[in-house]
């Protein structure tokens, strides 16, 4: 740490050196935040960042919300809706939004932008959760019907975390519709692009907005976002007073910033980020060690993650050991099991039993984000004799070869707010080429079952044989969720979001009181 904090103290004399500090903002209304991987374009179907999203979730506007606290839809842009059949819905939208060039919304809006993501030209990253719809109806001016091309549960939940409309009539005029995010982001939300190049993305509050009822719109009129790769220039930056808000960053550097910097505040956040180990059960990889339904029991009793939490992983202190696949604000998050515990004596008895009393050789894999953490577990598991080597890979390297096969034990992680339902998540874990379980029966029979049931305990019962049947099989360890940790200046708080337990959006930022 002596070493980090002086690199630190080498760069703020740099920075001193140039332009004086900058005063705190709350002045000027304008928050300045700083974040390490940039995006040419706020689009949230071309451009799905991490980093962008909690920016995009505030210009963008779906046609519901999901009110993840109270488990119902709620209404956005659709005032009204209604099941015609058990594939059609059927909305009525509000007839009293504006986009933020001043266009009126209406039902043109929403035919236009569903049309062009189903469009098989139109090229897209994830395609293939928009693909379920076969028709866009416009029934009148604010009126509008959506078939899907099969019965299934979570429509109404796509349509609150996955179509964000946009002006028809800006979109259509484009020749690259690619390029939407890049003019403008043209959109309904309680914030608008003032600008966007490779310096910044300055937001400023829409003073138009038509949601009266929520309890705060846009609370800080300006929101200046600045790129800043290095996370230790973040920091040196936030510490010279050039940016108010960082976000994540590491365990260490934000305890010492919270006990060292009077003016530094840190404020952990749920977030629901799955951390998981996936163990190769079906015996794709290489290496068949895993097969072994011992052997995985044994690698995964000897995890601590309790001591992870407290340690290693950015605001452990919140951090919830997860009994499941899933975070508890997920739909379907039901469990009547749980992962081994950390045993490391009965792990080498395991292993005994399953012909490695001498231990084993095992190459560990860990998404290049989670290297910290995947470096304490690769320790643990060397006490037990499994004598495992830390790979760190890309987000596209672990792509490619998980679709490979080539994954023997693998450390990732998993937004579940991205849509937070157990339909969703199985599929992330044993859909296509991401099932290492061998086609589990159990598992396919709750996907199967779970996707056209539409009454929530019954779909709980459903996905809880699912996740005991993992735990069961020790086909995948769940970690903890993983906080987002906020360090600012104490003229800054950060809230909880009223409508989710695990999500933080641009209009969540407070000035204190």
């Amino acid at each position: 740490m002596q070493k980090i904090w002086a690199g630190f103290f080498g760069l703020m004399a740099l920075l001193a050196l140039g332009d004086a500090p900058a005063l705190a903002e709350k002045a000027d209304d304008t928050l300045r935040i700083a974040v390490g991987d940039w995006w040419s374009t706020l689009d949230p179907y071309q451009f799905p960042s991490d980093e962008a999203g909690p920016f995009s979730r505030g210009v963008y506007e779906t046609l519901l919300r999901y009110d993840e606290r109270h488990h119902q839809i709620v209404p956005r842009l659709a005032k009204a809706w209604r099941q015609v059949d058990d594939k059609t819905v059927e909305f009525v939208l509000r007839d009293d939004v504006k986009f933020h060039n001043g266009d009126h919304f209406d039902a043109d809006d929403v035919v236009g932008t569903l049309r062009y993501l189903v469009d098989p030209n139109t090229q897209l990253r994830f395609k293939d959760v928009y693909a379920w719809i076969d028709k866009v109806e416009k029934v009148d001016q604010y009126t509008v019907r959506i078939t899907a091309k099969e019965s299934f549960a979570t429509e109404l939940t796509g349509f609150a975390y996955r179509f964000y409309i946009y002006d028809w009539k800006v979109l259509s005029k484009l020749e690259n519709k690619a390029d939407y995010g890049r003019m403008g982001a043209i959109a309904t939300g309680p914030y608008k692009v003032v600008s966007l190049n490779q310096q910044k993305m300055v937001l400023t509050r829409n003073e138009d907005y038509y949601d009266r009822t929520r309890p705060a719109v846009a609370p800080i009129k300006n929101i200046v976002v600045v790129p800043i790769p290095d996370g230790q220039t973040q920091v040196a930056q936030f510490m010279t007073g050039n940016i108010d808000l960082i976000r994540n960053p590491g365990a260490d550097l934000a305890r010492e910033l919270a006990q060292d910097d009077p003016n530094s505040r840190v404020t952990p956040m749920h977030n629901g980020i799955l951390s998981y180990i996936t163990l190769d059960a079906a015996g794709r990889s290489d290496n068949k060690v895993m097969m072994d339904q011992r052997v995985r029991k044994a690698f995964m009793e000897a995890i601590d993650r309790q001591e992870l939490a407290k340690t290693v992983i950015p605001g452990g202190e919140i951090a919830e050991i997860l009994d499941g696949i899933c975070v508890p604000a997920d739909v379907g998050c039901v469990s009547s099991t749980k992962p081994p515990a950390y045993n490391p004596e009965d792990a080498k008895k395991q292993l005994a039993a399953a012909g490695y009393k001498d231990g084993l050789d095992l190459e560990f894999d860990v998404h290049e984000p989670l290297a910290p953490i995947g470096e304490a577990i690769v320790g643990m598991l060397r006490k037990v004799g499994i004598r495992a080597t830390m790979r760190p890979l890309p987000i596209a390297l672990y792509g490619r070869m998980r679709g490979e096969g080539k994954l023997t034990a693998f450390l990732g992680s998993y937004p579940t707010s991205a849509q937070p339902d157990m339909n969703n998540i199985l599929d992330l874990f044993f859909d296509g080429n991401r099932d290492y379980w061998d086609d589990d029966p159990v598992i396919r029979e709750a996907q199967k079952r779970g996707a056209v049931e539409r009454d929530f305990e019954k779909r709980n019962d459903i996905y809880k044989r699912a996740i005991d049947q993992v735990n069961d099989k020790n086909y995948i360890l769940p970690m903890v969720d993983l906080p987002m940790v906020f360090v600012h200046t104490k003229d800054v708080v950060v809230k909880e979001d009223p409508l989710t337990p695990i999500n933080n959006d641009v209009d969540d930022f407070y000035w204190a009181p």
